[in-house]
């Protein structure tokens, strides 16, 4: 039975979605199982109180703003490889990622060195309270440490994406996954006879599951099937040529990054004016919303990698349908989540901690969220589809708009200039997602994406 012509942009085509979800999920299961370190060292360090907590996450949303917006490299990465994949210029592909590696390099490592020093000066900005910065600026050093392999992990990870071989994501996530948690609980408790550390356990025990991460991947690299097929360590001679096209695909989304993380950190900033417990029940809500977000970007990354592919091929009319339907499969997924926040706010909140002050902060905030989540689904998969195309420009400028004219002004204004307090607060993330929603649809909708060159 064909459905009405008002529904028909609702519904799910069965051959369209079954290659979109074909594809992306290795990458949301691996996503998930990344998802899960965060949430298990979460809740371990709630058990230390609402201090670690807090500082954890205000210090985590740092490392990321900082760390992942350079990392966006990643972004040309997989749109290089998947455009020339599908061109059927394998060679080209290894090409790629030896710049890729060779960047991730040139960026990590000095972040890397400096670890000690970006730290101390962050632990002030961090938050008000002491205690709180200086456990924050604990935890940030000792992931910071490992700054150098997360990036290269990445490039590895934009790689094997851009060539549809997202089983190795996978794999690499449930290695990093089953490490962090096992070396996380014996470094924050003192168990298997090694030290208590805390907070700096829970960070140096991410930091030791990236290297374990990033030493599969060099593994995979250097077997003999790879190699053959795309020779990614025959000569750092073909490297320069890539380096600007790299550049320009990765820098606006670099720059997208900075203002999206960087946004994200000015909330967290805002919420560490408001009171500890905010800032605490802020990283529990942000530990909860990661799984719904974990579910849309592993269908963007898909989907981002299926539009350069067929873009490659020649086929942009087979990428925009299956660009749709990426928004499609995700804004139902996150609804369904949402739909969770809306019926058990409080029972989410108090897997992660005990703390009445915490949880009572939290509760209104998560229960709004719930209703946003369909829309951040379509926003995510259509930024990363556009991102996809080398339409990477338009992101930048769509981000900057709304982060500097709608979501941070609100943040500020309602978190601290009203008696809305963390509420106030939240609500600019409601607005955020709505706004980028209509943005990215319609020009997505336009589809003059389909004719850029990379």
């Amino acid at each position: 039975m064909t459905a009405p012509r008002f529904l028909r942009p609702f519904v799910v085509r069965r051959g369209p979605a079954r290659r979109v979800l074909q594809l992306a999920s290795p990458v949301i299961l691996g996503s998930l199982s990344t998802t899960l370190l965060s949430t298990v060292d979460t809740i371990m360090l709630g058990r230390l109180g609402k201090e670690p907590l807090a500082a954890s996450g205000i210090a985590g949303v740092f490392f990321f703003a900082l760390v992942f917006s350079l990392g966006s490299i990643s972004v040309g990465i997989q749109t290089l490889t998947a455009r020339r994949f599908g061109e059927g210029e394998f060679a080209r592909c290894g090409e790629v990622l030896r710049t890729g590696l060779f960047l991730a390099a040139a960026i990590g490592v000095p972040l890397s060195i400096a670890a000690p020093w970006i730290a101390a000066a962050a632990g002030p900005v961090l938050s008000r309270d002491t205690v709180v910065a200086q456990l924050g600026s604990t935890y940030l050093q000792f992931r910071l440490y490992g700054a150098a392999l997360t990036l290269l992990g990445s490039a590895y990870g934009a790689f094997y994406a851009g060539i549809g071989a997202t089983r190795h994501v996978l794999y690499n996530a449930l290695l990093v996954t089953a490490v962090n948690i096992l070396l996380g609980y014996a470094l924050i408790f003192g168990r298997l006879g090694l030290p208590t550390l805390g907070v700096k356990g829970a960070a140096l025990a991410a930091s030791l599951a990236v290297a374990c991460g990033l030493a599969y991947y060099v593994a995979v690299s250097i077997s003999p099937t790879v190699r053959r097929r795309f020779a990614p360590f025959r000569t750092l001679g073909s490297v320069g040529p890539w380096v600007r096209a790299m550049v320009r695909l990765s820098a606006p989304i670099v720059l997208q990054r900075i203002v999206s993380y960087g946004s994200w950190f000015g909330f967290f900033f805002v919420v560490s004016r408001i009171g500890t417990a905010e800032l605490a029940a802020t990283n529990v809500i942000r530990q909860i919303y990661s799984l719904p977000i974990t579910l849309a970007s592993g269908i963007g990354v898909a989907t981002a990698t299926l539009i350069g592919q067929n873009l490659g091929a020649r086929r942009p009319d087979d990428a925009e349908r299956l660009g749709w339907e990426g928004a499609r499969l995700a804004a139902y997924a996150m609804g369904a989540i949402g739909l969770l926040f809306l019926a058990f706010p409080e029972p989410l909140l108090r897997v992660f901690t005990g703390e009445p002050s915490v949880i009572a902060a939290g509760r209104g905030p998560l229960f709004y969220l719930g209703l946003v989540q369909a829309f951040a689904g379509v926003a995510l998969v259509l930024s990363q589809a556009l991102q996809g195309a080398g339409n990477t420009r338009f992101v930048l400028w769509a981000e900057l708009l709304v982060c500097g004219f709608v979501y941070l002004p609100v943040v500020f204004f309602l978190g601290l200039r009203t008696p809305l307090g963390l509420s106030g607060a939240w609500m600019g993330e409601y607005i955020y997602w709505v706004a980028v929603t209509a943005i990215m649809a319609l020009k997505f909708h336009r589809g003059d994406w389909k004719r850029i060159q990379v």
